[in-house]
């Protein structure tokens, strides 16, 4: 009984392997799709490695993979309900799935600045970004990001102005100004010319992290 147990369990393992390597030539095909531009193309192999395989072992990284694929076609919606199934998993996908989640909902409010639900959009995407940086504090996209759509925010609700101001009001006011750090100068500088070429900031700031290569990726980070 136990050596029948065994040869089962042999077999079982080696029936595995034939769908381990198509799961996993799919993956690669739709990689080098995306590597060489084909978005759309490499989007329709994800999904359908999805379907076929839905407990996949490389499920996350396909998952990962084909939300940048939508976001690169400006489907950034799709791209969000996307990476809103990856943004809690531990490590580095994780933190981009937060990271590029964040970006997805801001090109949404950017795209229609009128619409009712803007601002909460705007909200959604700094907690997105906040999350990444509690995460991983030394990722700069985030943190410009978070400081241009935080800016952005600010400037339809501008805080009140502060009361009046004794004598030296004024000057501690303007060190005051002075000490806010370099982060918020170089947001300054960035929403400045975003004013004139917002588009060429979308284009510039708003990359997604990009395509997960392969399962052990992960690991190695």
């Amino acid at each position: 009984m136990l050596q029948l147990l065994t040869a089962m369990i042999v077999l079982f393992s080696f029936s595995t392997i034939p769908n381990a390597i198509r799961q996993y030539q799919m993956f690669l095909d739709a990689y080098q799709r995306q590597q060489s531009g084909d978005h759309a193309g490499a989007g329709k192999i994800y999904a359908d490695l999805l379907s076929r395989y839905p407990d996949s072992f490389i499920r996350r990284e396909a998952l990962f993979n084909l939300a940048v694929a939508e976001y690169s076609q400006n489907r950034f919606s799709r791209a969000a309900t996307l990476n809103s199934g990856l943004q809690t998993t531990k490590g580095p996908i994780g933190v981009n799935a937060a990271y590029n989640r964040g970006n997805s909902l801001a090109q949404v409010a950017f795209a229609d600045p009128g619409a009712r639900d803007y601002q909460n959009q705007l909200r959604a995407s700094l907690v997105c970004y906040r999350q990444a940086l509690i995460a991983d504090p030394n990722h700069t996209d985030a943190r410009i990001n978070y400081e241009i759509v935080l800016r952005a925010l600010r400037r339809l609700n501008p805080p009140p102005s502060p009361s009046g101001g004794g004598s030296g009001g004024a000057g501690g006011g303007n060190r005051q100004t002075r000490q806010q750090g370099l982060s918020v100068d170089i947001s300054n500088m960035i929403l400045d010319n975003a004013r004139l070429q917002e588009g060429q900031m979308m284009r510039k700031y708003f990359k997604p992290a990009p395509p997960r290569q392969n399962a052990k990726e992960a690991e190695d980070w």
